[in-house]
């Protein structure tokens, strides 16, 4: 009996945070109150705070926090089973944003960690840079190896830069930039197909620009 109450209380606590998540996502922290979730799931506001006692700003945590956990764990897969290469490892990341529900990262990190205390945004901050950008840095670093006393590769593209997650930052741009294009805009491709010509395009340019082939 205690056993089937904790799991009714996990799955009843997973399901105000699904509901949480997509109000969340879609209008941002500020906008959105305890009342529109409860009104959503058909429940009291104070039956919220059986499961968030901390109210709003508690659930938006633990939102951040398992979204981000799916996000890595999703983009890690995602590449790791695509095939070798920059361009097929990019594509299979797009593809995997483009199979979540839409995320304005940057309206997250311009306004919604402001409602977060100092001590907390950093924290929140750091998971959400190694869940997003931290598997496409990585991927970025299988294709251009800094190898060890070549002077033009650490002159260009040295370990320690930035460039890696300049490179991803852009790349998350553009693809959610593909992601939040309207369904009645006249695109002559899908968002899919999109996704991977931009793929291409940018692998290419690295290639170019840094004169290496990816593996």
């Amino acid at each position: 009996m205690v056993g089937t109450r904790a799991n009714s209380r996990s799955a009843s606590r997973e399901r105000v945070l699904e509901c949480a998540e997509r109000l969340f996502m879609e209008r941002g922290f500020q906008a959105v109150k305890l009342r529109d979730i409860a009104d959503e799931l058909g429940v009291r506001t104070a039956s919220l705070y059986y499961y968030f006692p901390g109210g709003k700003l508690e659930m938006f945590l633990a939102v951040l926090d398992e979204a981000m956990d799916r996000y890595r764990t999703g983009l890690e897969a995602a590449i790791r089973q695509a095939n070798a290469g920059l361009e097929a490892e990019l594509d299979a990341a797009a593809q995997f944003f483009l199979s979540q529900p839409k995320i304005d990262f940057f309206r997250m990190l311009e306004s919604d960690l402001d409602q977060i205390s100092p001590e907390k945004r950093g924290a929140v901050a750091m998971k959400m840079h190694r869940s997003l950008q931290g598997p496409i840095m990585d991927a970025f670093r299988r294709a251009f190896p800094v190898q060890p006393g070549d002077a033009r590769a650490q002159s260009e593209f040295p370990r320690d830069t930035p460039m890696p997650e300049l490179f991803a930052g852009s790349f998350l741009a553009i693809v959610q930039g593909i992601h939040h294009l309207r369904s009645d805009f006249d695109i002559p491709v899908t968002k899919a197909r999109m996704a991977s010509q931009m793929s291409r395009i940018l692998a290419a340019g690295l290639r170019a620009t840094i004169g290496k082939r990816p593996d």
